[in-house]
C-alpha cells in the first residue's frame, strides 16, 4: 500500500516570515514550528488556524519566537490540544523567550492578544507536551498489531489531537520521530521522521555544523549518511553567507568592545532572553576575565537568573567543554567570574564608569535594550554592536540598514515610550470597583475559583506578582468559600471571593486559610506586614498594616500592650507566622513540639513523598499558602517588572522538574516571593532621538553558511528537497548548488511558495529475511562507522515466509545456486570467497571511502609507507610506487580520476604495472584502506 505525503507552508517561506509548516502523512498530520514574529499579528496565523483542528502532533525545533511564539495563542485562544514533542531546554527556554516577549509588550503597550495564563497553559501546565532527550524513539502512531485491530489504542493518547483513532491508523505501518542535536540553541532539534512504509522525512533548519563554546555541532549529516531519506525540508536563510572564522570574529567584535571601554564609552548589545545570550555571556565573562579593562559587563534580563539556573542543570545539552569542565574541575556552568547578572534596569545605576550591557530585546522595540538606547545612542564615544540580523520594520533593522556615507548628518529617529505609572485617586477607585463587581459576578453565576483567575487582570494592568498571589489566596480559599456558599447561598460565596480579592496583602504564612498543611498552633494574622513599591523611588519596603477590630489582626499583631508593667512592646516588631496570646507582656513564640507526633523507624522520621511536593495554583486548601515566599525555588526574576512568581515562566530555579506532564503533576510550579503592587496605566510620550553612536554588526546567530550547508546535505543524499525560509536568491542558489552536487544522485529539489503543497507517493518497501546459510557466508569489513558487505541472492517465498503485522508477506533471501554461474559448487565458493576478501575487484565489487575521508592520493601515499612500500609523485595527479629489488624492480603508477564531468564525488582509482607478487599486494593495501567489498 502507498503512503502518501504532502509538505506544505503555511509560513517561512521568505527570510523575514516564521516558521511554521504542514506534513501529512496519509491521514495523519503534523505541525512542523509554529513562529510568530514580535509583532503579533493575528492575520498571520489565519493559515494555521484554518488547519488546526486535524492537527495530530506538534514538533518544535527551537525555543525561539520563530520557531514556537504562537503557542501561548493557539493553545490559550484557539483551543490547540494536539500533544506538542520537543526537548526539555527547547521546551524551557521557549517559556523564557514568551515571557519576556509579554513583558516587552506590555511595557509599552495594552497587549491583550495573549497573557502570561496563556503562556502557562502552553508551557508549563501544558500535561500533553512530551519531552524527548536526543536520539529517543517515539511513536506517534504505533503500527497495527498482527490481528485485525478490534479496539482503540491508548498509547499516552499521542494520536490524539484532531482526528480519532481509527482514522489515525491508517497512516501505513506507523511514524516514528527522533530528535538529533541540531547547534545554536539548547535543546535545537533536527527531526527524524520514520513513516511505517520504511522511508523517512528530515526537517532540518537552523542547523550550525561548527562547534562553540556553548554547544556542539550538529552531526545530523552522519546520522543520516547511509539512508536516504525520501524528503528533507531545510532552510536556504545563510545561504547567500559566506564562512566567517570564528577565531577572527571573536577577535574583532572584542576588539570593538575594547576599543569603545578605552575611550571612556560604554556598549549595548542587544540579544535574546535564552538562547544565543548565553553563548556571549561565556564569550565576554571569558574576555574580561584574561584582559585588564576598566569596564564591568553586565546581562541584563527580567528571566535571566531563571535560564541561567536552569541551563546548569542540563549538562547533557551543552557542549564537551562545559561538560569536561564541571567533570574534572567541578566548574558550574554559568558561574561568570567577571559577569554581573542583573534583572532591572535601575541596579544598572550601581556600577559606575563604562559599562558592556547585554540586554533584551534584539528587535528594541521593547525591553531594556530599547531603553538604554535612547539614553546611550546621542553619546559619540558609545558603540551599539548588533549580533544578529534584525527583522524588516523593527527599530533595530533601521539602525542596521543606516549608510553614514549615504546620508548626511546623524540618523534621526521619532520613538513611541511607554512607561507604567500607578493609579490614584478616582481611577483606582473605578478599578478597585470593576474587581469587586467582577467577582461578584462571577460568583452569583457559580464561578469556580480557577475561572475567577483571568478577571483578575483582564487588561494587564495587575503585575504578575499580585495575579499570582491573588491566585494562591483563591487556592487557598476554596474549601471555605464552599462551605460558606453553602451555608448562606451565593451571597456567602460572592463574600468570601470578595474578601480574598480585596485582601490587603499577601500573607507569608497561608493567608489564614485552614488546610492539611497547617501547622495546629500556628496562624498567620494576614496583616502584620506586606512589601510595596514606593511609587516615586521604585524601592521596595515593608510596611505594617493596621488591624481592624475584630479582624484577624484584632488581640495581636502591631498593637501597644500597656498592662503587665511597663511600656509594652513595640508596634514596629514585624511578626507574621503567629498570633500573639492576648495577655502577654512581650511575643511568645508557642511550643509546638508537644501537639506535634511523626512515626519514627530506625533511619528516623517516616516521611512521605508529599512532604517533598510542590504545590501548584489548583492545589487543595492551604497547600499553597505555606509555600508562598518560601523562597529561592521559583522563578529568581525581577520583583518590580514581574515580580518572580514561579507559577508565571517560572524555569524552577534549584531544580530541573519540568516533566511530560507538568502541569497535571504540578512538580515545578514554584511559587517565589511576591510583592502587592498597585494597578499600573501606560503613559506614551514621543521623543526624537538621534544616533550618534557607532552601529556594528558581528554574525553571532549560530547557522551555517551557505557553502557549509551545502555540503553538509550533499551527503545526506535524499531523493526529494523542499527548500523554505530564505529570500528567492537565497532559495535558488541553494537549489542550483544542491542540483550541480546531486546530479548522480538524481535528486529532486523544489521551492515550494506559500501555500503550495509538495506531494511525494511512497511505495511500501519490500520486506525480506536472510537465509540462515546467506547470512554465515556474509565477509563485514568496516567502513568508518559502518560495517558493510557485498550481497548476491535471489528472493525466494521459501517455507520462512511469514505475513508481517500490516499485511505485506516477508520473504527470503537466498544464495545464488551454483549453476546459476554455470560453476562447480566448490569453483563458486572460492570465486565467492574471493570477492568477499578483496582479492579481486570484478563487477561484483564495491570501492567505499570510509565515513567522513577524502580519496586522495596523499592518503593511499602514508598508507603504503605504512605497509613497507616507498612512493613518490613524479607529477600532479601521479603516484609512483617503487616495487622489488635488483633486476625485479619496477614503478606501478596509481591515479585518481572522475567518473562523470558532472559529479566529480565518483573517483575511479587506476593502478598500472606489471603483473607481479608487489602488484597485488600494493592492490591488496588499496583495498584494505578503503573498503572493498
Amino acid at each position: 500500500m502507498e503512503t502518501s505525503v504532502r509538505f506544505t507552508p503555511l509560513s517561512g517561506v521568505d527570510a523575514e516570515s516564521p516558521l511554521c509548516y504542514l506534513l501529512e502523512i496519509d491521514s495523519f498530520t503534523i505541525l512542523l514550528d509554529c513562529g510568530w514574529d514580535e509583532n503579533f499579528d493575528l492575520d498571520a496565523l489565519e493559515p494555521i488556524k484554518r488547519v488546526l483542528p486535524r492537527v495530530n502532533a506538534v514538533l518544535i525545533s527551537h525555543p525561539d519566537l520563530a520557531h514556537l511564539g504562537a503557542l501561548p495563542y493557539l493553545v490559550g485562544k484557539c483551543g490547540l490540544r494536539a500533544p506538542i514533542y520537543s526537548t526539555k531546554p527547547v521546551r524551557r527556554m521557549g517559556e523564557m523567550f514568551m515571557f519576556e516577549s509579554y513583558l516587552a509588550k506590555q511595557a509599552v503597550s495594552d497587549f491583550e492578544t495573549f497573557d502570561l495564563d496563556d503562556v502557562d497553559a502552553a508551557f508549563r501546565l501544558n500535561a500533553r507536551w512530551r519531552e524527548l532527550q536526543f536520539s529517543q524513539r517515539h511513536q506517534l502512531v504505533p503500527p497495527p498489531p498482527p490481528p485485525p485491530p478490534g479496539g482503540d489504542d491508548d498509547d499516552d493518547d499521542d494520536a490524539a489531537g484532531g482526528s480519532s483513532e481509527s482514522s489515525v491508523a491508517a497512516a501505513g505501518g506507523g511514524i516514528e520521530i527522533v530528535a538529533h542535536p541540531a547547534g545554536r540553541y539548547p535543546g535545537g532539534s533536527v527531526w527524524r521522521i520514520s513513516l511505517g512504509c520504511g522511508e523517512e522525512v528530515v526537517y532540518a533548519v537552523d542547523y550550525n555544523h561548527r562547534k562553540e563554546r556553548l554547544l556542539n555541532r550538529t552531526h545530523f549529516d552522519e546520522l543520516l549518511a547511509a539512508v536516504q531519506p525520501a524528503l528533507l525540508v531545510t532552510d536556504a536563510f545563510n545561504a547567500l553567507t559566506e564562512n566567517t572564522d570564528r577565531h577572527r570574529r571573536d577577535e574583532e567584535f572584542l576588539g570593538a568592545i575594547t576599543a569603545t571601554v578605552e575611550a571612556e564609552g560604554s556598549v549595548l548589545i542587544p540579544t535574546d532572553a535564552a538562547g544565543r545570550v548565553l553563548e556571549l555571556a561565556l564569550l565576554l565573562d571569558e574576555h574580561f576575565s584574561k584582559a585588564r579593562i576598566a569596564a564591568v559587563p553586565v546581562l541584563l534580563s527580567a528571566t535571566i537568573k531563571t535560564v541561567l539556573e536552569f541551563a546548569r542543570t542540563q549538562l547533557e545539552y551543552l557542549g564537551n567543554e562545559l561538560v569536561q569542565a564541571f567533570s574534572l574541575k567541578r566548574a558550574v556552568p554559568f558561574s561568570f567570574r567577571k559577569l554581573s547578572v542583573i534583572t532591572r534596569l535601575e541596579e544598572l545605576g550601581a556600577f559606575p564608569g563604562p559599562k558592556v550591557v547585554l540586554a533584551t530585546m534584539p528587535s528594541l522595540e521593547g525591553g531594556p535594550a530599547r531603553e538604554l538606547l535612547v539614553q546611550w545612542a546621542s553619546l559619540p564615544r558609545n558603540t551599539i554592536l548588533f549580533t544578529e540580523r534584525a527583522q524588516a520594520g523593527t527599530l533595530a533593522a533601521a539602525l542596521q540598514t543606516h549608510d553614514p556615507s549615504v546620508a548626511a548628518g546623524p540618523l534621526r529617529l521619532q520613538l513611541r515610550m511607554g512607561r507604567r505609572v500607578p493609579l490614584e485617586g478616582e481611577e483606582l477607585a473605578e478599578w478597585q470597583a470593576a474587581k469587586v463587581a467582577a467577582a461578584q459576578e462571577l460568583a452569583e453565576h457559580g464561578g469556580s475559583v480557577k475561572d475567577s483567575l483571568p478577571l483578575l487582570s483582564p487588561s494587564g494592568h495587575l503585575t504578575p506578582a499580585v495575579r499570582l498571589a491573588a491566585a494562591v489566596r483563591l487556592a487557598n480559599a476554596g474549601s471555605a468559600a464552599a462551605a460558606a456558599a453553602a451555608a448562606g447561598g451565593n451571597g456567602g460565596g460572592s463574600a468570601a471571593v470578595l474578601s480574598l480579592l480585596t485582601s490587603p496583602s499577601v500573607g507569608r504564612g497561608g493567608g489564614g486559610g485552614s488546610g492539611p498543611t497547617d501547622q495546629p498552633l500556628r496562624a498567620s494574622t494576614g496583616s502584620i506586614s506586606r512589601l510595596v513599591r514606593d511609587s516615586t523611588t521604585g524601592a521596595i519596603v515593608q510596611t505594617l498594616t493596621a488591624s481592624t477590630p475584630g479582624g484577624p489582626g484584632a488581640g495581636g499583631g502591631a498593637r501597644k500592650h500597656h498592662g503587665g508593667g511597663g511600656g509594652g512592646w513595640d508596634a514596629g516588631l514585624l511578626m507574621d507566622g503567629f498570633e500573639p496570646p492576648t495577655d502577654a507582656a512581650f511575643p511568645m513564640f508557642p511550643d509546638e513540639d508537644e501537639p506535634l507526633y511523626c512515626e519514627w523507624d530506625e533511619y528516623g522520621a517516616v516521611l512521605g513523598k508529599d512532604e517533598f511536593r510542590v504545590p501548584t495554583l489548583t492545589d487543595g486548601a492551604g497547600a499553597a499558602a505555606g509555600r508562598v515566599g518560601a523562597g529561592g525555588e521559583g522563578m529568581d526574576v525581577d520583583v518590580g517588572d514581574i515580580a518572580g512568581g514561579g507559577g508565571r515562566g517560572s524555569g524552577g530555579g534549584g531544580g530541573d522538574s519540568g516533566g511530560g506532564a507538568a502541569g497535571a503533576s504540578g512538580d515545578d510550579a514554584d511559587v517565589a516571593d511576591e510583592v502587592d503592587e498597585a494597578p499600573t496605566k501606560l503613559v506614551l510620550s514621543e521623543i526624537d532621538l538621534e544616533v550618534h553612536a557607532a552601529i556594528r554588526y558581528f554574525d553571532f546567530e549560530g547557522r551555517s553558511d551557505g557553502k557549509s550547508a551545502v555540503e553538509y546535505l550533499a551527503r545526506v543524499a535524499p531523493r526529494r528537497f523542499a527548500i523554505v525560509h530564505g529570500s528567492t536568491a537565497a532559495r535558488a542558489a541553494m537549489a542550483a548548488a544542491l542540483r550541480r552536487e546531486l546530479t548522480y544522485y538524481g535528486t529532486q529539489v523544489f521551492t515550494p511558495e506559500l501555500g503550495e503543497s509538495l506531494e511525494a507517493r511512497l511505495g511500501a518497501s519490500q520486506v525480506a529475511a536472510l537465509a540462515p546459510t546467506l547470512a554465515e557466508s556474509l565477509a563485514v569489513r568496516q567502513a568508518g562507522q559502518y560495517g558493510v558487505a557485498w550481497l548476491e541472492g535471489r528472493v525466494t517465498a521459501g517455507e520462512a515466509a511469514a505475513t508481517a503485522g500490516h499485511g505485506a508477506q516477508i520473504r527470503v533471501l537466498e544464495a545464488l545456486p551454483a549453476d546459476d554461474e554455470g560453476l562447480s559448487g566448490a569453483a563458486a565458493a572460492e570465486a565467492t570467497a574471493r570477492l568477499s576478501c578483496g582479492r579481486g575487484a570484478g563487477a561484483g565489487s564495491v570501492l567505499l571511502a570510509q565515513a567522513g575521508a577524502v580519496l586522495t592520493l596523499t592518503r593511499l601515499k602514508a598508507a603504503l609507507l605504512a605497509a613497507g612500500f616507498e612512493s613518490h609523485f613524479p607529477s600532479r595527479g601521479v603516484l609512483a610506487v617503487m616495487v622489488g629489488d635488483g633486476p625485479s624492480a619496477a614503478t606501478l603508477i596509481v591515479t585518481l580520476g572522475s567518473g562523470t564531468p558532472a559529479d566529480d564525488r565518483v573517483v575511479h582509482v587506476s593502478l598500472d604495472g606489471p603483473a607481479s607478487e608487489a602488484y597485488y599486494k600494493v592492490r591488496e593495501v588499496i583495498y584494505e584502506q578503503f573498503g572493498v567489498c
